[in-house]
């Protein structure tokens, strides 16, 4: 991807940033990306304040649900094949 290295620094060309995949965003990618954020972020500071074991325990469990929510969306956003998403997941 980069080329050209001078006084080993690395030369970004053209070329190098067209190969960089960016993904088909649409407002309701969005929207609906920000609010499982937004909720996940919410349940992680539940979550260093909850007090019960059940609490912690169902607030870990929701927080690994929208993470994989936000993965799923994303993988979408990409249009990622499953072979692919194995080889991320098992990377992981």
């Amino acid at each position: 991807m980069f080329t050209d290295f001078k006084n080993s620094f690395p030369q970004v060309t053209i070329f190098s940033l067209g190969q960089i995949p960016i993904p088909n965003w649409n407002n309701n990618s969005d929207k609906k990306i920000d609010l499982l954020v937004d909720q996940i972020l919410m349940s992680k500071r539940q979550l260093h304040e909850a007090k019960t074991e059940s609490d912690k325990t169902y607030l870990e469990r929701k927080c690994d649900l929208l993470d994989k929510q936000i993965d799923e969306l994303v993988y979408q956003l990409y249009g990622l094949t499953d072979g692919e998403i194995k080889i991320i997941e098992r990377s992981v």
